[in-house]
């Protein structure tokens, strides 16, 4: 087993309330990290993530809840900091579940409810170094799998092995480290490659979901499709792919056009997914969503399926 030396990780905590920050620094060096900087604003947190290059973010959640949650999506969609890899472990004194379930849901690989033992988080740290969860992407989450088999939230996602700087740091792991920045350059391109194909899927879902509706039982959510749309050509825009954005741009006027309400025939439908399928394309040099052809059938079939048993639902309700 590789000698643990947590002293090598540096920290960066963040915790408005002092007498609370101190608690949790206090932890931490009890478990053995040495470079703990400590922040107690949003500013200084967003910094710190861009500049001091921790392998480690503890980030209390409570007040500040919407903002800190907010940070850890945009890290993880590598719009700040140098690593969206980076191990990020939640502390809460909330014990209410939507919290939990947002705080989890942000793409934080773990959250700690206060008060905890320094036994307890040197456990969930060291849970964190030896077996960290490999990461999902979808169109809307980016962070560690947490599916389980035989529940609702199915999906054909696949797992993603991300790299662990704080494992590699504590372990003493030269050659990690040295291949560390070439490491996270190529996870941040499959990320990036397979959030695209996921945002362009949900659009073809979405329309493929309504013409094959004969019962009439599907409501579209053309806000949804619209913000799907222009989150796809802001990130084509950021990976300077004009082309590609041009066809999202042309996505965009559709889903708007449909959404007022001015065509919304199968034909529209039919230039909705075509438009889609083509800006991934135009970013993929010419692959197609073909191979995502069984998964979006699945998809649609589980979506159908949930369609019918509302209606059938609200029809028995109702008689």
């Amino acid at each position: 087993m590789a000698d643990t030396d947590y002293a090598r990780a540096p920290v960066l905590l963040f915790d408005p309330v002092h007498a609370n920050q101190r608690t949790t620094r206090y932890a931490l060096h009890e478990i053995g990290f040495r470079q703990i900087e400590c922040v107690s604003t949003l500013p200084d947190l967003k910094t710190g993530l861009t500049e001091s290059n921790p392998v480690l973010a503890v980030m209390e959640s409570s007040a500040t809840d919407a903002d800190v949650f907010k940070i850890v999506r945009s890290m993880r969609r590598s719009e700040l900091g140098n690593n969206p890899f980076m191990v990020i472990l939640l502390t809460t004194w909330s014990r209410d579940t939507v919290h939990i379930r947002r705080a989890i849901e942000c793409g934080a690989d773990d959250v700690i409810v206060r008060p905890f033992s320094t036994m307890f988080a040197e456990e969930r740290v060291r849970t964190l170094i030896k077996a960290r969860k490999d990461f999902i992407v979808t169109s809307d989450y980016i962070g560690p799998d947490r599916r389980k088999g035989g529940t609702s939230r199915q999906s054909d996602a696949q797992a993603l092995e991300v790299p662990n700087l704080l494992q590699a740091m504590v372990e003493g792991d030269t050659a990690a480290l040295a291949r560390g920045s070439h490491w996270i350059k190529e996870a941040k391109s499959t990320v990036i490659a397979e959030r695209l194909r996921r945002l362009a899927m949900r659009v073809v879902v979405t329309a493929e979901l309504q013409l094959g509706d004969k019962a009439g039982d599907t409501r579209i959510d053309y806000e949804d499709m619209l913000r799907t749309s222009r989150e796809l050509k802001a990130q084509l825009l950021k990976l300077s792919r004009a082309e590609a954005a041009e066809v999202a741009e042309a996505l965009i006027e559709q889903v708007t056009t449909m959404q007022s309400g001015n065509d919304t025939s199968p034909a529209s439908f039919k230039l909705t997914k075509e438009l889609a399928m083509g800006a991934y394309a135009a970013f993929a040099n010419g692959e197609s969503l073909e191979r995502s052809r069984d998964e979006i059938e699945r998809t649609v079939a589980n979506l159908r399926k949930r369609i019918q048993a509302r209606a059938q639902a609200a029809a028995g309700n109702a008689a």
